[in-house]
């Protein structure tokens, strides 16, 4: 019984996470169509500098939250757990709203784009991106897979029940996609907070408990996070600065298209992460099925690439196709990275992973701010496959190492 409830919670995330990609891309097509590219560039503007605040200000708590949760046995704990984590989640919220405040003053002299008011008046849209990731954790942590599952496509999925209709008896601008979008976002925090029950009534120690964990565990994890992934989001703002929100737009999306190819390692390296933790390396028979199915994915990207994008999203958007046929090669090389960790990651190197992670930002922070100055959207091309390639190669390292010196180790 154990296994088949396993089995489905399994299915039920894999399900939840290629419904969440399709709708995902729904989202992509009709705000890319509704909004042109002007507005479409200034929508991804600004979701990406309020994920980049995001991912800034969370300093590992919510990751130690989520193993604190995972090895806890009491009920009770657990709903003081969640009661500490709603009044971290207010309190970085407050932070981040005050950051973005704090950006619509700056964006006038740094970008001229004219959307400093759109900054103020959507401050709100920090807790909303902050709350989605955040609980995500929580629930992987409390084991809840079903809401878990649900969270992931759910606020897309509500998303375009609303703005669908909504744009057949109006036009829809820009404001009403970041109210709407956002909105929902905030609302489905909002419903989630209060059905985890949370207890506010905890001691001390629980708090000690989070801060302890936070410095052995959650900041080392956090600190790669920032490295390797909230870096990534320099991209937009240095597209933002030295070119125009268009080109923002059109780079974004690219990534967005080139983004599913991922899944392929990724899935692999998931399925297989419970075997990882007790051989001694990756069979031969994942490497080529990841190989392959890659290539096969590559040749039927190309093959489809311009027709999808006229088809989906207008002959407006037919720069992105050029875009991503070259985009797409770092997305490959993330992919087969992304393998190797999960290897690495099943046998506690978090520390390997972490320093990958650092190579990966030092490249980003260089290669999004210099290469696109001098090489325009040349240079955040460049910059993403020469990070997810250097990425690839040192985890390709880190792997061999570790099994050329665990090769005579018994494992269990």
């Amino acid at each position: 019984m154990a296994a088949k409830n396993t089995i489905t919670k399994i299915a039920t995330m894999y399900g939840a996470s290629i419904l969440a990609v399709v709708l995902g891309f729904l989202v992509s097509i009709f705000n890319s169509r509704i909004l042109g590219p002007e507005q479409f560039g200034d929508y991804k503007f600004i979701q990406t500098v309020g994920t980049l605040i995001a991912s800034l200000i969370s300093v590992g708590f919510f990751i130690s939250l989520t193993r604190l949760l995972a090895i806890n046995k009491e009920k009770i704990k657990e709903a003081k757990f969640v009661g500490l984590f709603v009044i971290i989640f207010g309190i970085v919220s407050v932070i981040g709203m005050v950051l973005m405040l704090a950006f619509s003053l700056i964006e006038p002299i740094f970008f001229d784009h004219g959307l400093d008011s759109k900054f103020r008046i959507f401050f709100f849209i920090i807790p909303a991106i902050l709350g989605v990731i955040a609980l995500k954790e929580v629930l992987k942590g409390m084991h809840r897979i079903y809401a878990l599952s649900i969270l992931s496509f759910i606020p897309a999925l509500l998303y375009l029940a609303i703005i669908f209709p909504l744009s057949k008896v109006m036009e829809v601008n820009l404001e009403q996609v970041l109210l709407v979008f956002y909105g929902i976002g905030t609302a489905i925090v909002a419903f989630y907070i209060i059905r985890l029950k949370p207890n506010f009534s905890f001691k001390k120690s629980i708090v000690k408990e989070l801060m302890i964990e936070n410095q052995q565990n959650g900041k080392p994890i956090y600190y790669g996070s920032i490295a390797g992934v909230a870096t990534q989001h320099i991209a937009g703002i240095s597209i933002s600065y030295f070119m125009d929100n268009i080109q923002v737009g059109f780079f974004m999306l690219a990534m967005t298209i080139c983004k599913p190819i991922l899944m392929i390692p990724s899935v692999i390296g998931t399925v297989y992460f419970k075997q990882f933790a007790t051989i001694k390396a990756i069979p031969k028979k994942a490497f080529i099925f990841s190989i392959l199915s890659t290539l096969i994915a590559l040749l039927v990207f190309y093959f489809l690439i311009e027709m999808v994008v006229v088809t989906f999203y207008s002959e407006e958007y037919l720069e992105v196709s050029g875009i991503a046929k070259i985009l797409i090669l770092g997305f490959i090389f993330h992919g087969l990275g992304d393998l190797f960790n999960r290897f690495l990651g099943a046998k506690g190197k978090g520390k390997l992973l972490r320093n990958a992670a650092y190579i990966v930002g030092i490249v980003n922070v260089l290669g999004y701010t210099i290469l696109v100055k001098y090489f325009d959207l040349n240079g955040a091309i460049l910059t993403k496959i020469l990070a997810s390639g250097l990425y690839m190669i040192v985890m390709c390292f880190y792997y061999l190492r570790f099994v050329k010196n665990n090769k005579n180790e018994v494992v269990s």
